[in-house]
């Protein structure tokens, strides 16, 4: 029973690879006009992310690599299923680019304050976390459009400007916290050496 539970903690970092594995399928099928096909396995890719964090609280199976490639599989599976949605002329340009921008910020700076900082463990704030379920509503909801069209232009425009803001406002966030730890760090060591004879 214990050796079970004990092969068990890896599910969650396995169903997160698996969502990171599927984002460029998904992608090829939104380029390819196969919107029913990319939209079940998109909401596939969404449960699997809400079960392997369930699954990880739950019963303690958190580990420092699954703080990172949780985060990592989402930019990914949204990044390119957005990708194939621009290409298919679905996505505004414009939003894409905001989109690809915000994520290379993030990325960027969580790498430059892990390796010239300290150790950074990824925990998505609560904006992140509605950013993320923002983008996942408009793919779902674009998908929809072009399986049924029958989705209202009002809403498309509607979940665009929520994502663009939301998009803005995490970035700015994240910035921020990285940026005043840093700050935090660099005035400690500082205060640290001074006081050293």
């Amino acid at each position: 029973m214990t050796q079970a539970r004990s092969r068990l903690r890896h599910l969650p970092n396995a169903l997160t690879i698996l969502r990171l594995l599927m984002a460029l399928p998904i992608a090829a099928l939104v380029v390819a006009d196969e919107s029913v096909a990319a939209m079940s396995l998109f909401i596939a890719a969404g449960i699997s992310d809400g079960l392997d964090g369930w699954l990880a609280k739950r019963y303690g199976w958190q580990t420092q690599l699954g703080g990172w490639l949780d985060p990592l599989a989402d930019k990914a599976l949204v990044l390119s299923v957005c990708t194939a949605l621009m290409l298919h002329g679905d996505l505004p340009p414009w939003l894409f680019a905001l989109i690809a921008i915000r994520d290379a910020v993030i990325v960027g700076g969580a790498l430059a304050f892990h390796f010239n900082f300290a150790p950074l463990y990824a925990a998505p704030t609560l904006l992140g976390k509605l950013t993320t379920l923002a983008m996942l509503l408009l793919v779902v909801t674009l998908l929809w459009h072009n399986i049924s069209g029958d989705v209202v232009v009002w809403l498309v425009d509607g979940l665009i400007y929520v994502c663009t803001a939301l998009l803005l406002a995490s970035g700015i966030d994240y910035v921020r916290r990285w940026s005043g730890k840093a700050r935090r760090i660099a005035r400690h060591a500082a205060n640290q050496s001074e006081r050293r004879p």
